[in-house]
């Protein structure tokens, strides 16, 4: 059990599987109070499964979960989900089409005296007072999606469980909701576990980005940590654009086609491949060039193009939409990232094999 002071979220060495399938693998993750906690990794890795486990939607195989310091699941230990104090915002909204507003947002407080009082302040929480008398149809999908988030907070629950809630929305919409409900969220100092599977949406709303794959957790840590200290070779190709660049290390200095590069991650000198993101590749239209251009993608404010090395390989660079990169141009490549770049062990490369090799993300 935890301490007062904490994780409100504990889940330790937690296994659920469905027959032959292990949907989570001995995950062990917590949350502390008024943290954000974003859970990303492909369809099929066991995201929904894990808020499903920690809501009681289903029980665990092994292991355990806590909430404010009571185990709720495993060890002998089953508590029924509404009696776990979690708010689910699920990604249908789930709003009853005959009940208001008002009364979809107070559907799970005590009938109370002060049952209205609360809702009116869940609503005005997120901004939606106004509409306290409205059906979920006479609202668009957005309102709709905030209405499901004041009815989650409403009961001031110790946990909000969001799964995937902006899925159905469009571009515009969904960058400007996540925004709102992280403001929403902080403000009424809720721990939540934000489940997606768009890595942006994670780096940008979660205070801690969890990384899960086939069920297993690969890495939980701050977004920046994430994105350019990636632990495996899985989630530095999935949390973002990334080339793994041969190369051979000595000393933290990994020595590649392009330069030599410090590296981290590594603890012994032999081959490696880097990850660079296409941001911290440079590209030079000078006489000593090591690379050709070969397709683009125009991106708006930037276009992405596809540099093949010389030496073997590609590598993709970033560059603004002003800067013109024919294809076909001879250019010099080198990498400039300002820090260490994550490095892994090479696999199936001998030590006396020539680094070069650039295979993309």
């Amino acid at each position: 059990m935890s301490a007062p002071d904490g994780p409100v979220l504990e889940l330790e060495e937690v296994t659920k599987r469905y027959g032959g399938v292990t949907a989570l693998d001995r995950v062990s993750i917590g949350a502390r109070r008024g943290e954000l906690l974003a859970v990303v990794g492909p369809s099929g890795c066991g995201k929904t499964t894990l808020l499903q486990v920690i809501a009681g939607l289903t029980d665990v195989d092994a292991g355990r979960v806590a909430i404010g310091g009571r185990v709720v699941a495993g060890a002998g230990a089953w508590v029924p989900p509404e009696r776990r104090r979690a708010g689910v915002v699920f990604q249908e909204h789930a709003l009853f089409p005959h009940l208001t507003v008002a009364d979809n947002v107070g559907f799970g407080l005590p009938r109370a005296a002060d049952r209205r009082t609360r809702c009116a302040e869940a609503l005005d929480l997120v901004r939606l007072g106004h509409l306290a008398r409205r059906y979920p149809h006479e609202l668009s999908g957005g309102e709709q999606q905030r209405v499901a988030l004041a009815r989650a907070l409403a009961p001031r629950p110790a946990v909000v469980l969001l799964d995937e809630p902006f899925s159905n929305l469009d571009a515009n919409l969904r960058l400007q909701l996540r925004q709102e409900t992280a403001t929403v969220l902080r403000a009424s100092d809720a721990t939540a576990v934000f489940v997606t599977h768009d890595r942006q949406e994670a780096l940008s709303l979660g205070d801690r980005v969890a990384v899960l794959n086939d069920g297993a957790l690969e890495q939980v840590d701050h977004p920046a940590v994430v994105f350019h200290t990636p632990r495996t070779r899985f989630v530095a190709t999935f949390i973002g654009e990334a080339d793994l660049l041969a190369g051979d290390v000595s000393d933290g200095v990994a020595h590649t086609v392009v330069g030599a590069l410090a590296v981290t991650g590594v603890g012994a000198d032999g081959p490696v491949d880097v990850m660079v993101r296409p941001h911290e590749v440079v590209v030079d239209v000078v006489r000593e060039a090591n690379a050709t251009v070969g397709h683009s993608e125009f991106r708006g404010a930037h276009v992405l193009h596809v540099l093949a090395l010389d030496a073997g390989g590609e590598l993709r660079c970033e560059v603004p939409h002003t800067r013109a990169l024919d294809q076909g141009a001879r250019v010099r490549v080198t990498v400039d990232a300002s820090h260490r770049l994550a490095a892994f062990p090479a696999v199936n490369r001998p030590t006396s094999s020539p680094a070069g090799t650039a295979p993309g993300g």
